[in-house]
């Protein structure tokens, strides 16, 4: 019985490994009824099954080579299309043209985000969005989050949007994104020529695919090429609902990261949830993924960007 049972399990991994190799590599999430499978089973999870089946108790020496190639070939798929060892460096750099922005999932606190006061601190960005900041009292939460950071403004959507801002700054429009997720469009001013920026919490539903929410989110940049989308799509990068974004849009963290560019979770390099996008018109100075797992499970993103020269 226990012999049969192992080798049904085997059977079942290899099943497994197979049609996460095909979702990875060909499906995707083009189809709705393989949506939760391709999220379920990232390179990493399956890098994982394949050391498993190579290590199986009373595997077959044909078994083994078979894992072993498969151990080889998806770390090298993973690290070839995650991990950048250096970013690119910029030549003369001018502070005075260039914008920081600050992104984090703060993952619904009780109370004040001591370490997101912390990291603006540290980076002090021009203008900074947290989306899951918390319900309860937010409105003092704000005033309270002032005092704290001299210079910086704060604006709460009830949706569970925060948005800091030491430029002058206003929000155009909030709303729901397909009647689940949250998004919140802001004008900045004060850095050069005024543009929006884009902040989208997507729902991750069982139940409902994030294609519309996603669509939403992209409509509002208006098709601006000065746009910048930021915020936990909900979504990894591999996914081909992505690929309207990639036709008019740059990820930063694909072009100037460092390290893993998965933010999730944990400090491990599981899902690259969460984005930042930047139209056209910009490019990246420097993007930077800060981990503090004592005080959210999603990583912070701290782009530096400049408009193209002309």
């Amino acid at each position: 019985m226990i012999t049969r049972l192992f080798r049904y399990s085997h059977l079942a991994g290899w099943a497994a490994l197979v049609l996460g190799i095909v979702l990875q590599f060909g499906l995707k999430d083009h189809l709705f009824g393989f949506r939760l499978l391709f999220y379920a089973m990232p390179k990493p999870c399956l890098l994982a099954l394949a050391v498993i089946l190579l290590v199986w108790p009373k595997a077959g020496l044909k078994s083994r080579g078979m894992a072993a190639l498969m151990v080889l070939s998806l770390g090298a798929a993973w690290m070839m299309t995650s991990w950048r060892t250096a970013a690119p460096q910029v030549a003369q750099r001018n502070e005075a043209t260039e914008v920081r922005i600050l992104y984090w999932n703060l993952c619904r606190p009780k109370e004040l985000h001591q370490g997101m006061v912390d990291l603006v601190k540290e980076f002090q960005p021009h203008v900074a969005a947290f989306v899951e900041p918390g319900r309860s009292k937010m409105e003092d939460n704000c005033r309270r989050y002032e005092a704290m950071l001299p210079g910086y403004q704060a604006a709460w959507m009830p949706r569970g949007i925060l948005w800091l801002s030491k430029v002058p700054s206003r929000y155009r429009e909030r709303g729901k994104l397909e009647g689940a997720g949250a998004f919140a469009r802001f004008e900045v001013n004060g850095l050069g020529p005024a543009f929006p920026v884009v902040v989208a919490d997507v729902h991750p539903h069982p139940l409902h695919w994030r294609k519309g929410q996603l669509d939403e989110a992209l409509s509002h940049a208006q098709g601006r090429t000065d746009a910048i989308l930021v915020g936990d799509f909900n979504t990894p990068l591999e996914s081909a609902l992505l690929d309207e974004y990639r036709k008019h849009f740059t990820h930063a963290l694909e072009v100037a990261g460092e390290g893993f560019k998965e933010t999730w979770p944990l400090g491990l390099p599981l899902l690259s949830l969460d984005h930042f996008w930047l139209g056209q018109e910009w490019e990246v100075v420097e993007a930077k993924k800060i981990w503090r797992v004592t005080s959210s499970d999603h990583a912070a993103l701290c782009v530096t960007l400049r408009r193209k020269a002309k």
